[in-house]
C-alpha cells in the first residue's frame, strides 16, 4: 500500500497524486463507495462536534441519556423517550440537508459519470445531495428525501410539515392509513391499526427493503470487471459493506492496470492493508483538487503512465527472476533426493540387508511347500 497525506508537501506527494490520477484517467469501468465524509464542506458538519447534532438533542431532552449511535438503532422505537429523540434528531438533520449543496466531490463524481468512467456509485449518505446534480446512486441507507409509513410503508416527500412535527418528537399519523379507518368507520368495519411515518432509512440491526435489489446490482456490476475501486469519506465499518468492497477489490486487482484507492482523514485498520493500493490521508474535496490539476495537465499524465509501467515492468521482471530462484531451488531438492534413494538402495544391495518394502510372498511358494510334519515323537 503505498500512503500518500495531503497535508505532506507537495514535492513529496505530487507524483503519487499524479500516479492516481493517470489510474482515474485509464479507467473505464469505476466503481465508487462513499460516506459522510463527502458531505461535510457541503453544509452538513459532523454529528459529533461541540455545536452538532447529538449535542443539540441532548440538550433538548435531558432526561434521555442516548448515545449517538443508538439514534440510528432500530431498537429505539422499543422506548417512548429514544422515540422523541429520534425524531427531533431527524428534524435537524432535514433542516441541514435542505439548505446543504454538493461538494466538489459529487462535482467530480459526476465528471466521471459524463466522461464514461463511472460503473456505479454507490453511497452510504442520507442527504440525498447526488440528486442535485442528477447523480444516479445505489442508496445504501435510504434516504432524506422522503418518509413512509411504519405499518403499510407508503411513501411521502418529506415535508415542512413533517419536520415541524418530528421537530417536537412526535412522529405524524400516515394518511394513507388514516384515511383507510375513516372509510371503515363510515362502513361500520371495525378499525384497524394506523401506522405512523418516519424517516425513509434504515437503521442499524434493520433490513434495507431493497436488500435484494442492491445484492443484484451489485452482483451484475462484479461481472462488468470494474478496474477501479475508489473509496471516498468513509472507515468502512459496516458488515455487509466490507465484505464487497473486498470483494469488488479482488475483481479490480484481477485486471492488468487495476488499482484500489481510499481517500479518508483517518487511516484504516490493518485488515485493509493489502485491500487498498493507494491510501490518501486528507479531505475528499482537497484531493478532488489536486487530482483534476493532474488530470487537466497531459504530459503530467503521460509522464506518470510511463512511470507506472516501467514500475510494473520491473516487478514482472523481479518476479520472473524470484520464480527461476524457486525452480532452481526446487530441482536441487529433487536431485538430492534422488541422490540419497540411490546411495541408499547400492548400500543395501552391498550389505544383503532385506527391508520390508522389499519384501514379497509368492502364493506357489506356499502351496508347494512341505507342511510341517505332524508325527508324534514315540
Amino acid at each position: 500500500m503505498v500512503k500518500i497525506v495531503i497535508s505532506d508537501p507537495a514535492e513529496i506527494i505530487e507524483q503519487r497524486i499524479a500516479e492516481v490520477a493517470a489510474y482515474v484517467n485509464k479507467s473505464r469501468r469505476a466503481l465508487v463507495v462513499t460516506g459522510a465524509g463527502i458531505s461535510c464542506s457541503g453544509g452538513i458538519p459532523d454529528f459529533r462536534s461541540s455545536d452538532g447534532l447529538y449535542n443539540l438533542v441532548k440538550a433538548r431532552h435531558p432526561g434521555t441519556v442516548l448515545k449517538g449511535a443508538e439514534l440510528f438503532d432500530a431498537t429505539l422505537f422499543k422506548d417512548v423517550n429514544r422515540i422523541k429523540c429520534f425524531y427531533t434528531f431527524m428534524a435537524e438533520l432535514k433542516t441541514l440537508v435542505a439548505t446543504a449543496k454538493p461538494t466538489p466531490t459529487h462535482k467530480f463524481l459526476r465528471n466521471m459519470q459524463e466522461s464514461g468512467r463511472l460503473l456505479r456509485l454507490y453511497t452510504q449518505n442520507i442527504d440525498d445531495l447526488e440528486a442535485e446534480l442528477d447523480l444516479p446512486a445505489v442508496q445504501l441507507h435510504g434516504t432524506m428525501a422522503s418518509v413512509k409509513c411504519t405499518l403499510c410503508s407508503a411513501s411521502y416527500a418529506f415535508s415542512k410539515e413533517y419536520v415541524d412535527a418530528f421537530r417536537q418528537g412526535e412522529p405524524p399519523i400516515c394518511p394513507k392509513c388514516e384515511a383507510i379507518g375513516e372509510e371503515r368507520s363510515l362502513l361500520g368495519k371495525r378499525q384497524l391499526a394506523v401506522g405512523t411515518l418516519r424517516p425513509d432509512i434504515v437503521l442499524y440491526n434493520e433490513e434495507h427493503p431493497n436488500g435484494d435489489k442492491i445484492g443484484l446490482q451489485q452482483c451484475s456490476d462484479i461481472k462488468r470487471r470494474p478496474d477501479l475501486l475508489v473509496v471516498l469519506g468513509t472507515s468502512l465499518k459496516i458488515p455487509a459493506l466490507k465484505k464487497f468492497v473486498k470483494l469488488a477489490a479482488r475483481t479490480v486487482h484481477n485486471n492488468k492496470n487495476g488499482i484500489t484507492i481510499l481517500v479518508n482523514k483517518t487511516p484504516p485498520t490493518k485488515e485493509w492493508e493489502h485491500v487498498f493500493d493507494y491510501q490518501i490521508m486528507g479531505d475528499t474535496d482537497e484531493w478532488v483538487r489536486m487530482t483534476e490539476a493532474k488530470l487537466e495537465d497531459k504530459p503530467c499524465l503521460t509522464a506518470a503512465w510511463s512511470r507506472i509501467q516501467q514500475r510494473l515492468k520491473q516487478q514482472q521482471l523481479q518476479q520472473h527472476s524470484n520464480d527461476d530462484e524457486d525452480e532452481k531451488e526446487n530441482q536441487a531438492a529433487i536431485r538430492l533426493k534422488k541422490a540419497a534413494a540411490n546411495e541408499a538402495t547400492t548400500k543395501r544391495k552391498s550389505t544383503g540387508q532385506t527391508t520390508l518394502d522389499n519384501y514379497r510372498v509368492s502364493k506357489r511358494a506356499l502351496s508347494t511347500s512341505k507342511p510341517p510334519s505332524t508325527k508324534k515323537m514315540k
